[in-house]
């Protein structure tokens, strides 16, 4: 078996906004990197805002730059990982970190992009999806066993439309976006330029967990519980706003995967849709017409046309039930390399479940991500 880690991810750097990469309008207030003043890591400077915000009101805790002046900062110091693993600036170190890890191809998501908004200037944010496009393009131009999913600005969808075409020209193999777009639902008609296109070009989305809808984020003061609620509920909230407004109705072909929330939920979403479905499709139809479901069949249906897709944490517990609701063939594994707060060899602690066929286990770590994400040679 050639286990395929369908969300590892990587640690922008300064090359990322490069002049190489960098639009030149923007240049001169590039993304920066700057030391903390008391805490021994570093931050970025984007547009005039630090990032990430780890105290008051909408703190987050993505995106904190792993080096400073070619440095491994406090946190990146305590991780296994190597500085050139995680920033890609050595392409040997990571191989050597999959080989350890007994991963043959890793499918790489970004960091930074992980909250929303990273500024209010929607120009500024498509030179950013840009440049790391662009960056990832490049430097990962012809590897065998490292691809990447690129990434879109919601807030300017006819430049997201041309990412879209740039990211599949330059070797990308899916998009990403967050489970909502800032305060609009996944369902929103702005968004449908962009389901097409991602269709038209048969690339995958991935709806990945992050700091996405600035309405929840704002309700924290405190990380420990932004992390629980306002980091993992959007992605359930891009699955229904999804099915429920038609969305796999529209793009029969789409593929969408929900990364990095564990699959603890999916029972529970997908009870809740069945039911709410059936209730408003056959008794508060009668009562009020306009409240009739606008997707059109059940939502387990979606799941069987091969629509939908979810990734495991390899201790859920629900694991083997979820495997029984959806089948073992909508599954995926993803590592979260190298983030801190990853198990590491995570793909032999799944091997080693003794509540999953060995059938399973070969699906979940090679034959979904594989066909999910169509690498050649699988």
């Amino acid at each position: 078996m050639r286990v395929i880690d369908a969300d590892g991810h990587v640690e922008e750097n300064p090359i990322t906004f490069s002049d190489q990469y960098f639009a030149p309008a923007f240049r001169a207030q590039r993304p920066q990197v700057v030391p903390g003043t008391e805490d021994g890591l570093a931050y970025w400077m984007i547009d005039e805002q630090l990032f990430p915000r780890r105290v008051g009101r909408g703190c987050n805790n993505l995106g904190t730059p792993t080096s400073y002046q070619g440095k491994p900062v406090r946190h990146a110091q305590r991780k296994p990982d190597t500085l050139g693993s995680m920033e890609l600036t050595n392409l040997k170190e990571r191989l050597q970190i999959m080989d350890e890890e007994n991963i043959w191809l890793q499918v790489l998501y970004p960091t930074l992009f992980l909250a929303y908004p990273l500024s209010c200037n929607p120009d500024y944010v498509t030179a950013m999806c840009d440049a790391y496009n662009r960056w990832l393009g490049d430097v990962l131009s012809g590897q065998e066993r490292l691809k990447w999913v690129g990434v879109v600005n919601l807030d300017d969808i006819p430049a997201a439309v041309r990412q879209v075409r740039e990211a599949k020209k330059l070797g990308a193999v899916g998009m990403m976006i967050l489970g909502t777009a800032g305060d609009r639902l996944l369902d929103d008609p702005s968004l449908l330029p962009l389901y097409e296109v991602v269709t038209e070009a048969d690339l995958p989305l991935a709806v990945h967990v992050g700091w996405a809808c600035p309405s929840i984020n704002n309700l924290y003061t405190h990380i420990y519980p932004s992390g629980v609620i306002a980091f993992s509920m959007p992605v359930l909230m891009g699955l229904v706003s999804m099915m429920s407004g038609g969305i796999f109705d529209r793009f029969p072909s789409l593929r969408v995967v929900y990364l990095e929330a564990g699959c603890l939920w999916v029972h529970f979403i997908l009870e809740r849709l069945h039911h709410r479905f059936q209730h408003s499709g056959k008794n508060l139809v009668n009562v009020v017409s306009r409240t009739a479901p606008i997707q059109k069949i059940e939502p387990m249906e979606y799941i069987k046309k091969g629509n939908l897709y979810f990734s495991a944490e390899i201790e859920d517990v629900l694991l083997p039930q979820v495997i029984e609701l959806v089948g073992d063939g909508q599954i995926l594994f993803g590592s979260d390399m190298p983030h801190g707060d990853r198990e590491r060899v995570a793909e032999k602690t799944l091997r080693e479940r003794k509540d999953i066929s060995e059938a399973a286990k070969t699906k979940i770590l090679e034959t979904n991500p594989a066909r999910f994400y169509k690498l050649a040679g699988f």
